[in-house]
This record gives structure tokens, C-alpha cells and sequence, in this order.
């Protein structure tokens, strides 16, 4: 009996010991999808309006009706691959590991699936996981670790893309949370998305997978091209609310109840049934009406009202030393205030480049954030804006380096003696807003006031590479500005472009709507992607995290889709009062409505730029 019960203790000292490697399944090999009983809905796809069983609110809903699926006409939106949390939908894909060859643990597993050659890591090295402020991409990052037998995959940094093929969001915010589970010659995969922008609670759905070790894949190559020609510059298609006609499909074709087309979580449970049988309303189909008059009576006495200005003061309660950097390129980088504010710094042979200065008060940590990257002299501060968050810096930045001397370019114009400071550079009307008067001074002081302007498209500089800054007129206000370093291929958005609220119009200075939109169809024509349209040309926004083509193209999208929302508000004659009722940004509203800038002022500037565009169209006729 005790060698019995010795080698039992024995035994289960060695399974102790070995149960963490045992549990290591070997997920490596070919394997190709399973479908059943899903086969025509993960096939030709569910149709438009078709929302049963996903957990969706209404802002999720509202941008799902609205979705053209001509919008794949577009250059700019070819050629887009399927997210992490939907590339499993069909085909097949490939798992191999990568392998330390000291220690032969695994690095990494490779994933590789059959629908568009999509490629995907998931670190199991227990790296971390990226800043907030790091670039997003469509497969995310991606790292695991195993609970008992089961693969446990975490995936952050996904881009903004469709949960479904019928246009349902999920949004930049979301994060997925996978299981890879093996038995024998079959993968099951669970996955769990979470978004608190457009899901009320997780959406699961699982994916079948079969061992094939005959499974052969092919490549996938994909080139946009012009599909509609002669269409208008920044046309986005898009239904507008209450107009897609599609949106019965799934009850005409199949029978579906309209009640349980909407969606919501509701669906998803058996015992919706029952609401189908005693609902007397389950067979109405029910979508947004927004273009009603709502009788209400004008709250601000007309379009003339003052509209507050988020970026011309700066916030409190921040830490005066919380700048955060980030290597975009060999030679450019970002550097943060705040967690949102962003300056980009490029190093080249003749010195430094600074975009942006954030906040007067973070100007000294500023500069010894650029002091602890390069020492050579400051010789450029350009400002895409008149703004305290754009300009508050100027005056330590410059003062802290000195300029080459001489005028950069023909039609600029030079203010003072600058040869022992930086140049600052901006268009002509930042120094003329700034320079402005307020009662008896100007409103900021004349030694954060450009010394240099331009007021052409755009103005040049050199550095070890073309610096370009182009005008971007009417936007933010009438004197911004982006910036392209054509070398590192980046461009400085400026306040033409946040991925953390919609975009300030600042009516009294020049602002519209129209305006931002030309200018982010500018950075779109200059950006172009590595592949699949991800990478290539990076775009830094005034606020917020990295970004390329195609996170500017959505948030591009979003802005037209709303002008044409208020443009047809215009043309129906409705007042402010009946537009911010109708509610034309709800779609929006839980990803770029702030506390700084909600939603209600974003539409109101918004509205009131496009009411002084008709004033100007009417007059010229």
C-alpha cells in the first residue's frame, strides 16, 4: 500500500509538472472551413436590413441603414480585407508556429487565411500590448496564452470595419477575445466582440475548422481602380436616413419577421419566439424618419449665437509634464500632451522640425522631450492652426533654436529679426488671427506670432527631405494648414482631423464643414497605402492616435455622410431647433461626441456653416 500510494504521489508530481507543456495543443496545419447548417448565410451573405441575432444599439442600427454598398466603388475602400473578428466567416487558413531555437518555445503562431491572404500573429511571448496612441490594422494585435487545453487570444488596435457584410459597424473601440479550441482533426473557434460604441452586450459566434493537410492556398493580389468615371470628387454613396429601399429583403426572400430583422440582444435568445407571436407589430418594419418638423420653437433666437470653442483654452487637471513619444518613422516622431494633443518632431541634416507646440504650460517638458531625442538645433516650428493647443508652445520652442536665415520661398513674407530663434511658419491668416487685437493688446503675444507666411496653396521646406505644407482654406478656420514629409511619408493632420471627437468648426474665424471635407480629400489623394489598404502613407492627427488612409477615409466618410444629412435638412427648409431633434449625428454620436464638443455643437457649427454657404451660393446668382 505505500509503495502504492508513492507511486501515485510520484506520478502526480510528474503530471504537475507536465500538465502545462501537455496542455500546449499543436495547432500547427492546414485547415479548411466547415460550414453547415450557415452555409447560404456565410456564402452569398444576409441581406441589408438583416440584423437578427447581433446585439446592436441604435446608433449601430441607423449606420447599418445608411450603408451603400456602392461605396466598394470607391478607390479608396477596394481592396479591404475582412477584420480579425470576421476573416473566419469562410475559406480556409493556415496555422504555423514560430519557434525559438534556444529555448524551442513558441514565439508567436502565424495565421494565415485563404479569403484575401490575410496575415496575422498572435504573440505568445507576453509582450505587451501597443499604446492607445499606436497605428490600428485590420488584423489587430494579437496575444495568447493557454488555459488548460484551450487557446485564450486577446486582439486589440482594430481598425474601424463591418461585423457583418450587410454594413453592421463595429467600431474602432472594439477588442475581440478568442478561444481556440482542438479535437483530434478539428479546430473550433470562439470568439467574443466586445464594442461599447454599437454592441449593448458581447456578440459570440463560433467557426468550425477540419484538418486538410492536401489543402493547398493561393495568394490574393488586389489593385484599386476608378470603377465610375465622372463622379464628383468626395462623393461618398450612402442612403440617407429612411430612404434605403432595401431594407425588407430578408422578409420578402425568406419570411423573416421585420421585428426580428432590427436586431438587438433580444434576438439572439429562443425565447424571442415568443415576442414574434404576440407582438402585434412584429410584422411592421420600423427605420429612422429624421426629415420630420418637430414644432419645437428656436432655443438660441437663430444661426447668430456664439458657439464655445474647445481649442482655444486649455484643459485642466492635467499633468504639465505628460508628453509621451512614439517612433513613427527612422526620423519622426510623435509626441503627445495631454494623451491626445499631438506635436510631430522630424530630424534632419540641418536640424529639427516642429510641428505644433500643444500648451504653453507643457512647453518646457515639450522641449525636453525633443532635447532627450536630438540635439541638433530647432531651425522650423510651422502651425497648422491659430489655436492654443497648435501655438501655446511657440515662444520656448523657437527661443530654445535658431534659424538658417533667409526666406524659404517666394510669396512668403518675414516679420522681424528672427536669425537667433527658430522660424515660425504658417499661413498668412494664422499671423493675422493671432495678431488681432482684443480690446487694447493683441491676442497673443507678438514673440508666438509666425515670423514667416505664406498664402499660396502651399509653401516648401527642405531637411533631408521635401517638407510640404498645404493650405487647407474655410476648415477648421481660414487659416489651416497640413503638413506632408514626403520622405518619411507622414503628414500632420492639424485640427483638420481627430480620432477623438469630431472636428471643431470655428464659424467666426472662417470654419465649415465643406472645408474640412475638401481638406481630408486633399490628404486622401496625397496618401497611399502599402496594402490592402493599410500602411503605406501615416497620418498624424491633431488629436489623437496614428492613423492611415483608411482611418481617414471613414472618418471622411462620416463627415459627408452627415453634410448631406444637413444639406438635405436646408433644403427642407427645417430650422437648427428641427435639425439637432432629428438627431442626424446618432450614428456618431457614442464614438465622437465629447463633453468638450458634443455632438449638439458640432451640428449647430455645423448647420450654421452650410446655412453662410447657400447665403454666398444664392447671392452669386
Amino acid at each position: 500500500m505505500w509503495q502504492l500510494r508513492k507511486s501515485w504521489v510520484l506520478g502526480a508530481a510528474i503530471l504537475a509538472q507536465c500538465n502545462p507543456v501537455l496542455a500546449q495543443i499543436d495547432l500547427s496545419g492546414e485547415w479548411q472551413g466547415r460550414m453547415h447548417e450557415d452555409l447560404q448565410y456565410r456564402g452569398a451573405g444576409p441581406d441589408y436590413g438583416e440584423y437578427e441575432g447581433f446585439p446592436i444599439n441604435e446608433a449601430a442600427r441607423l449606420k447599418a441603414e445608411s450603408w451603400n454598398a456602392s461605396v466598394y466603388t470607391l478607390p479608396e475602400r477596394q481592396c479591404i480585407p475582412f477584420a480579425a473578428d470576421h476573416g473566419l466567416t469562410f475559406g480556409s487558413m493556415r496555422l504555423s508556429k514560430e519557434v525559438d531555437p534556444a529555448s524551442q518555445k513558441i514565439i508567436a503562431w502565424k495565421e494565415v487565411h485563404e479569403w484575401q491572404t490575410q496575415q496575422r500573429t498572435i504573440w505568445m511571448d507576453g509582450r505587451p500590448h501597443p499604446p492607445r496612441y499606436a497605428p490600428h490594422t485590420w488584423q489587430g494585435f494579437s496575444t495568447g496564452q493557454w488555459e488548460g487545453n484551450v487557446l485564450k487570444v486577446t486582439t486589440t488596435h482594430l481598425k474601424m470595419a463591418l461585423v457583418d457584410r450587410n454594413g453592421l459597424p463595429r467600431s474602432d473601440l472594439g477588442t475581440l477575445t478568442e478561444h481556440y479550441v482542438r479535437h483530434d482533426n478539428v479546430l473550433s473557434i470562439v470568439q467574443v466582440v466586445n464594442d461599447p460604441v454599437y454592441l449593448t452586450e458581447p456578440f459570440i459566434r463560433g467557426r468550425n475548422y477540419e484538418l486538410n493537410p492536401a489543402l493547398r492556398m493561393e495568394g490574393y493580389s488586389c489593385r484599386p481602380a476608378v470603377e465610375i468615371a465622372g463622379r464628383p470628387k468626395g462623393e461618398v454613396p450612402h442612403y440617407l436616413p429612411g430612404t434605403n429601399p432595401f431594407l425588407n429583403m430578408a422578409t420578402q426572400l425568406r419570411g423573416v419577421p421585420p421585428l426580428a430583422t432590427r436586431g438587438g440582444a433580444q434576438t439572439s435568445s429562443p425565447l424571442f419566439i415568443n415576442t414574434l407571436r404576440t407582438d402585434p407589430n412584429a410584422n411592421v418594419l420600423r427605420v429612422v424618419q429624421p426629415y420630420q418638423r418637430s414644432g419645437r420653437s428656436p432655443r438660441r433666437g437663430g444661426l447668430d449665437q456664439p458657439i464655445s470653442n474647445p481649442y482655444l483654452a486649455p484643459k485642466s487637471g492635467y499633468d504639465s509634464d505628460a508628453v509621451e513619444v512614439f517612433r513613427v518613422r527612422e526620423n519622426l516622431y510623435l509626441l503627445q500632451q495631454d494623451g491626445e494633443i499631438n506635436v510631430t518632431l522630424q530630424i534632419g541634416e540641418s536640424g529639427a522640425v516642429v510641428v505644433d507646440t500643444g500648451y504653453a504650460r507643457a512647453s518646457a517638458a515639450l522641449l525636453a522631450k525633443i532635447r532627450s531625442i536630438t540635439s541638433k538645433p530647432i531651425r522650423y516650428v510651422v502651425n497648422t492652426a491659430f489655436t492654443a493647443d497648435r501655438t501655446g508652445g511657440n515662444t520656448r520652442i523657437a527661443e530654445a533654436g535658431s534659424s538658417i536665415g533667409g526666406s524659404i520661398g517666394a510669396g512668403t513674407v518675414i516679420v522681424g529679426d528672427v536669425g537667433s530663434r527658430a522660424m515660425i511658419i504658417a499661413h498668412e491668416e494664422v499671423l493675422n488671427l493671432m495678431s488681432a487685437t482684443r480690446g487694447s493688446a493683441a491676442a497673443v503675444p507678438s514673440s508666438a506670432w509666425p515670423a514667416e507666411t505664406y498664402n499660396a496653396e502651399w509653401d516648401e521646406i527642405p531637411n533631408s527631405e521635401a517638407i510640404q505644407i498645404y493650405s487647407a482654406p474655410k476648415a477648421y478656420s481660414k487659416g489651416d494648414s497640413f503638413v506632408f514629409f514626403r520622405g518619411s511619408d507622414v503628414i500632420s493632420a492639424g485640427n483638420l482631423y481627430s480620432t477623438l471627437s469630431y472636428p471643431v468648426i470655428d464659424i467666426a474665424n472662417g470654419g465649415s464643414i465643406s472645408g474640412i471635407i475638401d481638406g481630408l480629400n486633399r490628404i486622401i489623394d496625397l496618401a497611399v497605402p502599402l496594402d490592402k489598404q493599410e500602411g503605406g502613407t501615416l497620418i498624424i492627427p491633431g488629436r489623437g492616435r496614428i492613423t492611415d488612409e483608411a482611418d481617414i477615409v471613414e472618418y471622411r466618410d462620416m463627415l459627408t455622410i452627415i453634410r448631406d444629412r444637413l444639406r438635405e435638412m436646408h433644403r427642407k427648409g427645417m430650422t437648427l431647433d428641427e435639425a439637432l431633434a432629428a438627431r442626424p449625428t446618432a450614428d456618431y454620436d457614442p464614438r465622437y461626441s465629447t463633453s468638450d464638443w458634443p455632438a449638439e455643437k458640432f451640428i449647430e457649427a455645423a448647420y450654421r456653416s452650410l446655412a453662410s454657404e447657400r447665403s454666398q451660393s444664392s447671392a452669386r446668382r
